[in-house]
């Protein structure tokens, strides 16, 4: 049984590319990360990736359904340039969610420590869309320019199978026609 693309998850790991899962923060907050990360570290540039967003809906009971508040959550993906050793990367990675005082961000990097690697998701997923580039700031010619080539390379891989698949699902239909075409081609050989 073949696996549907949807389903697959493609993203970038590396041991030397400083990389961070900033969710459920504000952008200000991301960037403001991105910029405290970069001074302190010498990082040289770095680009912030949205890499998707929840809407949130309050409302008041017996109010008929009105909306009394709504809230968007959003989730970034911090790439920087400069490359780094494996105990610098961790160490970064570490100083970046304690800065953030984010549960979510502290957990995912004793995720990546765990997989001896940092990984950030460059594909949709589910109905999360592919991350966009937000914000760049400073050099992108050493890791952010590894990270963009995979990107590219991931993007076109995908276009190439999805457009694969749909000429798959689109011949299913006559797969009985084509089995009986082969079978008949094979025939007329003999």
């Amino acid at each position: 049984m073949a696996t549907s693309l949807s389903n697959v998850v493609w993203g970038n790991f590396s041991i030397e590319t400083v990389q961070a899962d900033l969710d459920m923060m504000s952008k200000e907050k991301a960037i403001y990360l991105l910029h405290r990360a970069l001074n302190w570290f010498d990082l040289g540039g770095a680009i912030l990736l949205e890499s998707s967003k929840k809407e949130y809906v309050a409302k008041k009971k017996g109010s008929r359904g009105k909306v009394t508040y709504r809230y968007t959550e959003r989730n970034y993906l911090a790439v920087f340039d400069r490359p780094v050793s494996w105990i610098d990367n961790v160490a970064i990675m570490n100083w970046i969610a304690l800065e953030s005082k984010s549960e979510s961000l502290k957990l995912w990097v004793r995720m990546q420590c765990i997989k001896k690697s940092s990984t950030v998701r460059l594909s949709p997923k589910g109905s999360k869309p592919m991350p966009r580039i937000v914000y760049h700031i400073g050099s992108q010619n050493q890791q952010i320019k590894k990270f963009l080539e995979t990107r590219r390379f991931i993007l076109d891989s995908l276009r190439r199978m999805r457009k694969k698949e749909s000429v798959e699902s689109n011949s299913l239909k006559g797969n009985q026609t084509d089995k009986i075409d082969k079978a008949t081609s094979e025939a007329n050989k003999k």
